[in-house]
């Protein structure tokens, strides 16, 4: 059975997660956007995509793994927590982003 899925509380997910990260890293926004070839407005934007509807590509995510030398699941901690996982026989998820 397909469950909806809040799509504004997954982006946002997301960019907590790339903030969380990129201060992890001591980077500012500006930092993390040179060094991946963004504007500061758009790393902006992908951290706080609720007030803009903006997401993030998985290129984007892409460039911060390599930048950042992490696992591109980083990016999905939390994610079982948005849908009910425990319900749901058909969706197999690792604890890894049940956290």
């Amino acid at each position: 059975m397909y469950e909806e899925i809040d799509y504004n509380k997954f982006y946002r997910l997301i960019g907590d997660n790339i903030k969380k990260i990129r201060k992890e890293h001591k980077d500012s926004q500006e930092a993390l956007a040179e060094k991946i070839d963004m504007s500061r407005g758009f790393i902006s934007q992908v951290e706080s995509p609720g007030l803009t509807g903006i997401g993030v590509s998985l290129d984007t995510l892409l460039r911060i793994c390599i930048v950042y030398n992490i696992d591109i699941r980083e990016f999905f901690v939390g994610f079982g927590k948005l849908i009910n996982v425990k319900d749901n026989p058909n969706i197999e998820i690792k604890e890894y982003v049940n956290n």
